[in-house]
């Protein structure tokens, strides 16, 4: 059960990063810049080897089981790592959607927070 505390419990948190909203338009750096205050957000956008997993998970058609064989991550530590960032942040990356959201977000977050000073 998501808690209602997580970042993307609320649907308009996850339309700033839909590609609807992004495609063709100007992002709003203050707006962004905002929203990654979040610490916990921070943590599992900085964590190496998490985002490596997920990358290779996104990449593999979202399958457990080729995924782990892939990134030589044990299948479990890779379902514990996708079950982080559902638990920390609300995003479930087993739907494609999220996983949608979260390369947006993780985007965003590269070209606003840390190549921009606003």
């Amino acid at each position: 059960m998501l808690k209602k505390n997580t970042l993307f419990f609320d649907e308009d948190n996850k339309k700033m990063f839909s590609t609807k909203v992004l495609v063709g338009k100007k992002i709003k750096v203050v707006q962004y810049k905002n929203f990654f205050k979040n610490k916990n957000l921070i943590k599992i956008l900085e964590d190496k080897p998490l985002n490596d997993a997920v990358e290779v998970f996104m990449s593999s058609g979202l399958n457990i089981s080729e995924a782990s064989v892939k990134s030589f991550v044990h299948r479990n530590t890779l379902i514990y790592r996708i079950e982080k960032i559902y638990k920390t942040i609300g995003l479930n990356l087993k739907k494609f959607e999220d996983c949608i959201i979260y390369t947006n977000m993780k985007e965003i977050y590269n070209m606003v927070v840390k190549n921009y000073d606003v």
